[in-house]
């Protein structure tokens, strides 16, 4: 007998100003399910959540049904009808117990009384239903991060009464170890056991065979397919993420140098367990991974913008001491964080001083850097990154996101870094200005420079590297050397089972 459907959702479309991020979805959960969600990065997964969830409106002629109530998709009344959220970022306030914590956004058990002896009864008889052994008096900052995302799911849980009719969780074994997936995965059944449904968001193909019943892929804002998960094998469902078949490989192209410029080896720190690779003068190497496998802390790692727990890095062969990026700036390392807008630039600052942050031009009287000699020094760096405007004078916020990268690129070819280490380059920006980095990148490895990008983008990494490293469990699982590169290979790397850890080294 077909299970009870918990939504349907009928014609769903989303258009933002520059993409059509959905394009006419239907989707049906049914009770007693988990729902795999899969897709690459912008295949509109993220959308379909924040529609759900009320954060964005959807195009006008979508439809959705919440246990048969019709509801209004973008707005609150899927949460008000029992539908939880637990996202990757988990909403916990890591300084206050758990006591504190399942009662955000929800309540206290005591309505009219507050007893700290009595909170803490009523959350250790909460937790113990869910089998989670926490105690409720600590802060959550000293949980493990698999206790901290069952915790989160026990607050969605607690604020529908315990019985919400549809869970949604975004990427939620990101950052688990496997015994605590396992026990993520337990409490996920006995909710299935209760008859809810669930929407289950993950790049990891193994566990749609572990817990999935049926599986959605996106691709492109378009629904490919809805099948029984024990009806296709992984192979099928890569080529159904990609659009190819994941045997297909690019020709072989030649390699790089292979003077060793840069060499890290053995960094840990963060979800990074065992980070080593060497980048050769004039190569560009791509750093890639799932949500969790440290590919997008490890250059970070790297430059000293986040803590060291071990290893070294060696530029031309000289040491560059851990935890200090004014030490790695002043030996020629550079480094852009993915988030340019809070960490990479000074929105409110013009061009100019942007470019000329970490160092001053050295000219003038009592080197007093006048506008006149700002606009000297900078202007070459614009033009030859092809900032547009050419005006120093600009105020950064008023550039177009992909500019603002190549604002950034230009600051770090003016201190004459050899090497730059790039998080995500190209996040945000549009085709065009894809192309002008991706030229502006080839310039600079052309210059007996070399270039590391971390990106979630196969087809990125497939058109500018020269080598891919593929992260998972952080550590390097696998790297592709040129002739081996393509979306399809670089997608099965990423999601296949862990394996022995490699060094990257230069070919």
């Amino acid at each position: 007998m077909t299970a009870r459907t918990v939504l349907h959702i009928g014609s769903l479309s989303k258009t933002f100003p520059a993409q059509k991020a959905l394009d006419d979805v239907d989707l049906e959960l049914r009770a007693g399910e988990v729902h795999c969600l899969l897709g690459q990065n912008g295949s509109g997964k993220s959308t379909l959540i924040k529609i759900l969830a009320g954060y964005h409106a959807p195009d006008p002629g979508a439809t959705a049904e919440l246990n048969g109530t019709p509801i209004t998709l973008g707005s609150a009344e899927a949460r008000e009808h029992g539908v939880a959220f637990i996202h990757q970022d988990l909403g916990l306030v890591t300084e206050l117990d758990a006591v504190d914590n399942l009662a955000l956004g929800h309540r206290y058990a005591d309505r009219w009384w507050l007893s700290g002896r009595r909170e803490r009864r009523a959350a250790r008889k909460l937790l113990a239903e869910f089998d989670l052994d926490l105690d409720p008096a600590l802060p959550v900052s000293a949980a493990t991060p698999g206790e901290q995302t069952m915790l989160a799911i026990v607050r969605a849980v607690a604020a529908t009464d315990g019985a919400p009719a549809l869970l949604v969780l975004d990427e939620p074994t990101a950052a688990l170890p496997q015994h605590q997936v396992e026990q993520l995965f337990g409490l996920l059944r006995r909710l299935c056991e209760r008859g809810a449904a669930i929407l289950y968001v993950t790049h990891r193909l193994p566990e749609v065979f572990r817990i999935g019943d049926q599986v959605t892929v996106l691709r492109d804002g378009r629904r490919v397919t809805t099948r029984a998960a024990g009806s296709v094998d992984a192979d099928e469902l890569v080529e159904l993420i990609i659009g190819r078949a994941p045997t297909e490989f690019a020709p072989v192209l030649p390699a790089a140098g292979t003077e060793v410029l840069l060499s890290a080896s053995g960094l840990s720190g963060g979800q990074v367990r065992d980070f080593s690779l060497d980048v050769c003068a004039g190569e560009i190497v791509g750093v890639s991974g799932l949500i969790g496998s440290g590919y997008d802390q490890a250059l970070g790692l790297a430059f000293g913008a986040r803590p060291r727990e071990s290893g070294e890095v060696r530029l031309g062969g000289q040491e560059v001491p851990a935890d200090r990026p004014d030490l790695a700036i002043a030996a020629g390392i550079a480094y852009a964080p993915a988030d340019r807008k809070r960490l990479s630039t000074i929105q409110q600052w013009t061009c100019g001083e942007n470019v000329t942050l970490p160092r001053l031009p050295s000219r003038g009287k009592a080197r007093w850097l006048g506008p006149r000699l700002e606009r000297r020094e900078v202007h070459p760096w614009l033009d030859r990154l092809g900032v547009v405007p050419h005006d120093p004078g600009r105020q950064l916020s008023l550039l177009s996101g992909g500019n603002q990268q190549k604002l950034v690129l230009a600051r770090w070819l003016r201190m004459d870094a050899q090497v730059l280490l790039l998080d995500e380059p190209t996040s945000g920006v549009d085709a065009g200005a894809k192309a002008s980095i991706y030229e502006a990148l080839a310039g600079i490895a052309a210059e007996g420079r070399a270039v590391v990008l971390s990106s979630s983008d196969a087809e990125e990494l497939c058109a500018v590297c020269d080598r891919v490293a593929i992260l998972r469990d952080g550590t390097i699982r696998s790297v592709l050397a040129k002739g081996e590169l393509s979306v399809a290979r670089i997608v099965s790397e990423t999601i296949r089972d862990s394996d022995d850890p490699g060094r990257g080294e230069c070919a």
